[in-house]
């Protein structure tokens, strides 16, 4: 059995206890070093080069995003916990970047580790980190989301994206060169990514980029034609909020 080296970081030590009684359950992970500040945190990496870091969002006085922006590049996956659903987590979502709500509950920490174990198996880049960063520093012009697909992820600009379309467990990304990616993603999972990036679930099946509508129609609920030449229906339920979106 394959093992990985793992480190915790994380100021409180109650929290940092309670990671570390959860992790004693799995066989494949193997505790090599625990810091409860930044400095500490940054010998610890360099002399024992963990394949997976448990990292506090909040390291007075700093916080991790500054701790990681001082990397060339971020040799390890990182698994971030925070007491708070900040405006970070939407970043954390953007990026496809695990993230634990505190106190952990087990069953969270199982799918994280499980998504962790399957990028190793991948032969995991460390990109997901670096898009992270890229996304809550706002000099960066374009914020990007990570879509899943059969190999990996794409990293696409939200600027790109026109809308996106549910086919059941699956949704399609139109983007604006005409290209289409199909991931496995609910279009309710896209929605929460999305929402506060300029986008409006229109109807059920669809979810629109407001900065993209070229003409507005009248109906019973409506129709929206895109800067692409589609037309998506507006269902007779969104019809107000989206009518107050666009105005």
């Amino acid at each position: 059995m394959k093992k990985y080296k793992v480190i915790i970081i994380e100021d409180e030590a109650a929290a940092q206890s309670q990671l570390k009684a959860l992790l004693e359950k799995y066989p494949d992970l193997q505790l090599v070093g625990q810091a409860f500040n930044l400095e500490d945190a940054s010998k610890l990496v360099s002399k024992e080069e963990p394949d997976l870091v448990f990292c506090d969002v909040d390291l007075p006085p700093g916080n991790a995003f500054d701790w990681l922006s001082g990397f060339e590049s971020i040799p390890f996956s990182i698994i971030f916990t925070t007491s708070y659903d900040t405006y970070a987590t939407l970043a954390f979502r953007l990026a496809a970047v695990d993230y634990l709500l505190k106190p952990l509950v087990e069953t969270e920490l199982d799918q994280a580790l499980e998504k962790f174990r399957s990028k190793m198996q991948k032969g995991s880049n460390f990109d997901h980190v670096q898009e992270l960063l890229n996304n809550l520093h706002k000099s960066i012009p374009k914020k990007k989301v990570a879509l899943p697909t059969l190999s990996g992820y794409l990293f696409v600009p939200i600027e790109d994206i026109i809308r996106c379309e549910s086919d059941n467990t699956y949704t399609t990304f139109h983007l604006i060169d005409k290209k289409t990616i199909i991931v496995s993603k609910t279009l309710k999972e896209c929605e929460q990514m999305l929402l506060e990036q300029g986008f409006f679930r229109v109807h059920n099946s669809h979810l629109i980029n407001l900065a993209y509508i070229k003409e507005y129609l009248k109906g019973e609920g409506g129709q929206v034609k895109m800067e692409d030449g589609s037309y998506v229906d507006v269902s007779r339920r969104r019809k107000d909020e989206f009518l107050k979106n666009i105005r």
